[in-house]
């Protein structure tokens, strides 16, 4: 059984869509952010920890975490609309850095990997970051925007899009014979 340690709807969906039958089983943990951490400490610390310790040998958990980084700085989800409305004035027309974490637990082991995309967002005004506020809603969404929103702040991204969703495909693909067998004769178990 596949076991995804996350309750983020974007994460089941990009893993849906690749034909994972999942078991949705999310741990509830404290995601502060310890004095003096790093963005990349807190980021594995945070994947390990969503992870938690059970484990059953018939059974692959993953687990995954998503931070937006500016100036070294981690952008979390806002608590309302005006942290999320600072959080978006800060990054307006500015580039900044999506980290997506995860680590996955199988028989063979535990992995954990992350990749990194470089955004470039829109020079946004006051009024425009209010409407995408109002219109997306973005208070689940670390740095308080999806790449995916229509007429979102995303000018230009370089790296991969499921990233900034929420999830580090390209790594997660790369690493799927050590649990599951080749990408092709999963694809062909589906159909």
């Amino acid at each position: 059984m596949f076991v995804l340690k996350s309750a983020s709807p974007r994460r089941k969906q990009i893993l849906s869509d690749l034909g994972f039958d999942l078991k949705i089983d999310p741990e509830h943990i404290d995601e502060s952010q310890k004095e003096l951490e790093s963005p990349l400490e807190y980021l594995e610390r945070m994947v390990h920890s969503k992870l938690g310790t059970l484990f059953e040998p018939n059974n692959v958990y993953l687990a995954a975490d998503t931070i937006v980084v500016y100036q070294n700085q981690i952008l979390h989800k806002p608590i309302d609309t005006n942290d999320a409305f600072r959080i978006l004035k800060i990054l307006s027309g500015k580039n900044h850095s999506v980290f997506s974490g995860a680590a996955l637990r199988h028989p063979n082991g535990t992995e954990y990997f992350y990749e990194e995309t470089m955004i470039g967002f829109q020079n946004w005004n006051d009024f425009e970051i209010n409407e995408y506020i109002k219109r997306s809603k973005p208070f689940d969404k670390a740095g308080s925007y999806g790449i995916q929103d229509k007429d979102g702040p995303v000018l230009q991204w370089t790296g991969s899009y499921t990233n900034v969703m929420g999830f580090p495909l390209r790594s997660f693909l790369s690493r799927h014979e050590l649990w599951i067998g080749s990408w092709e004769e999963r694809i062909m178990r589906r159909d």
